[in-house]
């Protein structure tokens, strides 16, 4: 990496790193904490600031810090800390402030509130080992921002709908041990038969998505999640005739939820501040989201408590370019200048990806190894997830026998 110091027009050291300004030209000291003071949030139990430079974020988030929370600060370079300190010769940080190049030592900061000014990811290097996590992680919090007034109406509507069952849901649920998660990758399309057969002895839940791809095939889910916002999430289940129970997140589209005849249950998800309110509130259970319905779904299995997972449709990447099954309702055309990453698949072929499907690969990568569920994976041509075994129709049939 190249740094550059420069006079900013208030006479404030502004900084430029491969020739791209991080800080503003004219007030870089003002304009960092006014980014800071938008996106701060108080109650998080710690803070992963990610990039150094001049320390002036830092400097701003301290100011605001309170209770000696921790800090972390990683930086992309080690000359980015060599700058830094030689700035700041006679500064001493607080014992709270942990500033690292060591990506094994941020780990500890999951539930901390991510602060990433987004010209860090116009300097980092493509191949550097968190660009995409951190690019989704930017996506989403950009996301958020443009949502979450959509997702309180949402909120507000959807605990009017009085769904709060899933307790005494999870006490009748017939003692089944296995359940398939149905998400709508393109594997969906080999693999949609196979849950003809073992739809007696499974328990078949499927995201929103991939509803219409089944009923086109004469299978009717168990359960279907949503999760989406957006009023656009109603043609997942509109005019499709279902009518079994639908678990959906607090958030989601509320005139989707309204609209649905079935048995509904709501979710409430960690992370989001009304949700773990309420939560506490009515003594119901929080949720991991892990940023996708999918991860969503399974979650929500695992709290069920169903010995065995088998992952349909989590393609997770794609060979040609298509991202989702036929008769899905979600989807899009992939422009040639998408940014994709080259993943491994179960078939070994290398793959594509994008940035989203990545970090939430990476949620399946930790959470399977963690979990206590059995985890089998059928996406043949999607993404290998570690510690998941791929099983093919025969070995499925089997396992369902044996159960």
């Amino acid at each position: 990496m190249q740094f550059e110091k420069i006079e900013a027009r208030d006479g404030n050291t502004t900084l430029k790193v491969n020739n791209i300004l991080v800080y503003s030209k004219y007030r870089p000291i003002t304009d960092a904490e006014r980014f800071i003071e938008n996106e701060f949030n108080n109650d998080n139990p710690g803070y992963l600031l990610i990039g150094l430079g001049l320390g002036y974020h830092l400097h701003a988030l301290l100011k605001l810090v309170t209770n000696s929370k921790p800090i972390f600060v990683y930086a992309l370079d080690r000359q980015e800390i060599d700058l830094y300190e030689s700035i700041s010769v006679n500064e001493k940080l607080p014992s709270n402030v942990t500033i690292t190049t060591d990506i094994r030592k941020i780990a500890i900061a999951n539930d901390y509130q991510i602060i990433m000014p987004h010209v860090w990811l116009q300097v980092m290097d493509k191949h550097h080992p968190l660009y995409y996590l951190l690019t989704d992680i930017k996506m989403k919090q950009i996301s958020y921002k443009r949502f979450s007034s959509m997702m309180k109406m949402n909120f507000k509507e959807n605990i009017q709908q009085q769904s709060f069952a899933l307790q005494h849901f999870k006490e009748r649920l017939k003692q089944k041990e296995f359940s398939c998660l149905i998400a709508s990758g393109p594997s969906l399309d080999v693999t949609k038969k196979w849950l003809k057969v073992v739809k007696e002895k499974a328990y078949l839940l499927c995201v929103g998505s991939a509803l219409k791809v089944l009923l086109k095939e004469g299978i009717v889910p168990d359960g279907v999640i949503i999760s989406d916002c957006q009023p656009t999430i109603i043609k997942q289940i509109n005019d499709s005739g279902y009518t079994g129970g639908l678990f959906f997140l607090s958030t989601a589209d509320f005139n989707t939820v309204r609209s649905h005849k079935g048995d509904k249950y709501i979710l409430l998800q960690k992370g989001y501040e009304l949700a773990e309110q309420y939560a506490k509130k009515m003594n119901y259970p929080l949720l991991e989201t892990g940023g996708s319905v999918a991860t969503t779904g399974f979650s929500l299995l695992e709290y069920l408590g169903f010995k065995s997972i088998v992952l349909f449709g989590q393609d997770l990447g794609f060979t040609d370019e298509y991202t989702h099954a036929t008769n899905s309702t979600s989807g899009r055309n992939l422009s040639k200048d998408e940014q994709f990453i080259e993943i491994e698949s179960n078939s070994g072929v290398p793959i594509k990806s994008l940035p989203n499907l990545y970090s939430y690969l990476t949620w399946f990568n930790r959470n399977c190894k963690e979990s206590k569920c059995y985890v089998y994976n059928t996406a043949e041509n999607g993404a290998k997830i570690e510690s998941v075994p791929l099983i093919n129709e025969e070995q499925l049939y089997k396992l369902i026998k044996n159960s």
